[in-house]
């Protein structure tokens, strides 16, 4: 088995040498740097980080925690771009990403504390933002140990550090989109309020209408159960019928809301929806779905710089808190 010491032999330099220059330390030139590189690359030798995140109480792990939810987030597109984005920044420092997740908050916070004590693991990152989170009152107890979340919290804004975009002003775009266009009926759709993007996606919606003087609806699906959502659109439509124009919580909910409306024999040319994150289920829809591309990709990669940098010390206060643009895709 390939060793430091073989490594640093073949590359004419020391033991502790190599092991700066595997760390890019700035006390070794960049000669030297290329030299142990090289004699890495020849030797196939891959750093032991688990090894030596045990010596130094350190981990180059980022622990990313996933929401609470009825139905399997590995189905939402939109967590999978985050994730990639991630993985990306991740991989590019050298660092393994880890997921934390459960169907209970005991389970999730179990997976969390087996993270943080035996793996050493000191750096995490929420891919959501919730009222009253158990989740977050656990990891903000926990000794040296940072965070960063995608979304806006919904507390300690100024000294927490977030990614997210604007999500008020992104839905009040959705919803005046549809208004232009000569809805004046809208809907907001959404499966849970406590979650702070959907909370603020309906604050935009709502201003936007109170704008033009409109009448707001919203209607709350399940996150799981197709049937009952069936029956709530049928009933809403049926109490409602003025209503022509749908902003959905994101395009999950908005394809549904179009297959409901395919399945029951309702004209869809009398309903337009507008939906977020620009998925594939919004370009495989018949007929395509307008959605607010929100960039998820970029919202984990920065992400992920922030958190590399909390754990390294190294974040500037101005580089806490970053917003990432949105843009109305008309498929």
């Amino acid at each position: 088995m390939t060793t430091i010491r073989d490594v640093a032999k073949l590359a004419g330099v020391s033991p502790s040498t190599a092991s700066r220059a595997m760390h890019d330390s700035n006390l070794i030139s960049e000669k030297t740097k290329k030299k142990v590189r090289k004699a890495m690359e020849e030797l196939n030798f891959s750093p032991n980080y688990a090894a030596q995140s045990l010596a130094n109480r350190f981990s180059k792990t980022i622990g990313v925690i996933l929401p609470i939810r009825e139905e399997s987030v590995g189905n939402n597109p939109f967590f999978i771009q985050i994730l990639q984005g991630i993985s990306t920044i991740c991989n590019a420092h050298d660092y393994i990403v880890s997921l934390a997740t459960g169907q209970k908050e005991e389970e999730l916070i179990q997976n969390i504390d087996n993270l943080i004590n035996r793996g050493n693991v000191k750096n995490f990152i929420f891919l959501y933002s919730k009222e009253n989170d158990a989740i977050l009152e656990y990891v903000k107890k926990q000794k040296d140990v940072f965070y960063v979340i995608v979304g806006k919290p919904y507390d300690n804004i100024e000294s927490t550090s977030y990614v997210d975009n604007d999500n008020i002003q992104a839905s009040s775009d959705a919803t005046n989109y549809l208004i232009n266009k000569g809805h004046q009926n809208i809907c907001y759709v959404y499966t849970n309020l406590d979650e702070m993007v959907q909370d603020d996606r309906y604050v935009g919606y709502r201003l936007a209408v109170k704008e033009k003087r409109f009448n707001s609806y919203k209607l709350n699906f399940s996150s799981d159960n197709r049937e009952e959502n069936k029956e709530k659109l049928l009933t809403f439509i049926k109490s409602n019928p003025q209503v022509n124009g749908i902003v959905a919580c994101d395009d999950i909910t908005g394809l549904t809301v179009q297959q409901i409306l395919i399945e029951s024999g309702i004209d869809l040319e009398k309903y337009e929806i507008v939906t977020f994150n620009n998925s594939i289920y919004t370009q495989i829809a018949k007929p395509m779905i307008t959605a607010v591309e929100i960039f998820p990709r970029f919202l984990g990669s920065e992400a992920a710089v922030l958190a590399i940098n909390n754990g390294q010390k190294t974040l500037d206060v101005g580089t806490k808190h970053i917003i990432v643009p949105h843009k109305i895709i008309k498929h």
